[in-house]
């Protein structure tokens, strides 16, 4: 799907009646809307870009210790080459690594919702990434409402559902492959999810 037949929408400057209107369109019209002007500082990204780049940067060996391996991948590291797309006949050709929300000892989901791990190595990575999760977290709950009332809904109608939700931030890594490598960097699929934020790419290579 060519970029220019998607609108970008102005969360900040637009009225909000026009931008509930606006996102709902989009997602109805594509599945997918592009949304500029939020209240995510490029600084809080780039600092749990850097932390995420000094991560992937180690030794496989020292990646590998943060893998859990009854987690089903649900926190901390997942090697090159693991996961594959439902229906795929080769894996992925990536690694990332999942930080989920944090919560206390007596919460209410704490007997189902796994603990995040974090690396000794990057002294950054726990805060960086908190914060970024923190932030996308903040927006998606706002997005929501947007979504309801474009669906004549409450304003606060999603917000019971998703409260202290188990979202998950996924911090991808493309390592370098030989050029005749079988399978894709990730292949196609669908997210499950509610709502997925996918922040801007650096490099080309995301198709709708």
């Amino acid at each position: 799907m060519s970029l220019d037949r998607l609108p970008i929408l102005s969360f900040s400057s637009a009225p909000s009646d026009a931008f509930a209107r606006a996102l709902g369109d989009s997602f109805a019209e594509h599945g997918f809307a592009i949304v500029a002007e939020h209240d995510i500082s490029a600084l809080t990204v780039k600092r749990a870009m850097d932390s995420a780049c000094a991560f992937f940067a180690l030794s496989p060996e020292t990646k590998a210790r943060y893998r859990i391996p009854s987690g089903g991948g649900q926190r901390g590291f997942t090697p090159f080459g693991v996961e594959a797309a439902k229906d795929a006949s080769t894996v992925d050709l990536k690694e990332f690594w999942h930080v989920g929300r944090e919560i206390s000892g007596d919460h209410r989901f704490a007997a189902v919702m796994a603990a995040n791990v974090w690396p000794e190595e990057v002294a950054t990575f726990r805060a960086d990434m908190l914060a970024l999760y923190e932030a996308l977290d903040a927006l998606a709950e706002r997005l929501l409402r947007h979504i309801a009332a474009y669906l004549g809904l409450p304003e606060l109608y999603f917000d019971l559902s998703t409260r202290d939700g188990d979202s998950i931030l996924r911090l991808l890594h493309y390592p370098p492959i030989d050029a005749g490598a079988a399978g894709v960097r990730a292949a196609a699929h669908e997210d499950i999810d509610v709502l997925t934020i996918l922040l801007g790419a650096e490099e080309a290579g995301l198709q709708l």
